[in-house]
């Protein structure tokens, strides 16, 4: 049996579309799982003054991914161990404490800066210059992570963010 032409020609359309269809769809589940989590920026480490292998550092990070994110873990090649520090106010005082957990909320922004939320890296490599920056990844309690490059800063360089001193 023969197909009119404007039946054949409706029916090789939706066969094509079809086909355009099932080859997009897993190009936009890759897009949307490569998605990070957070959006980090003005990412930096302070170099370790001469003979130390310590030191911290600052990034700002961006929740836009339509659920709390809840930050667990730090880790970097370039470092024995990466853990999450704030400063906080104890009879007058100012301390450091080790934080375990920070929950971001949907549409927040927290700045990990000096005098707050900041990562404390022990066992830096050593010989790292201004030129150089590390990877380092933010583990979330959902299972991704997020990589950052944070660059090199000396510490005599002041904190560079907009509106902060």
């Amino acid at each position: 049996m023969l197909c009119k032409p404007s039946v054949f020609n409706a029916l090789a359309l939706y066969v094509i579309l079809f086909a355009v269809s099932l080859l997009a769809t897993p190009s936009l589940q890759a897009a949307e799982e490569s998605s990070p989590a957070l959006m980090v920026s003005d990412a930096y480490f302070r170099l370790a003054p001469p003979g130390r292998s310590m030191t911290t550092a600052y990034m700002q990070l961006k929740n836009n991914s339509g659920q709390p994110q809840v930050l667990t873990a730090f880790r970097s090649s370039s470092a024995a161990s990466i853990e999450l520090h704030n400063h906080i106010h104890v009879n007058g005082m100012m301390k450091m404490r080790k934080v375990d957990i920070l929950s971001i909320d949907d549409g927040e922004t927290v700045q990990l800066q000096p005098g707050g939320y900041h990562l404390m890296i022990f066992g830096l490599q050593a010989g790292l210059s201004l030129d150089d920056s590390i990877a380092i990844e933010l583990q979330l309690e959902s299972g991704q992570s997020v990589i950052v490059n944070a660059s090199a800063r000396s510490l005599k360089q002041k904190n560079m963010h907009k509106g902060h001193h």
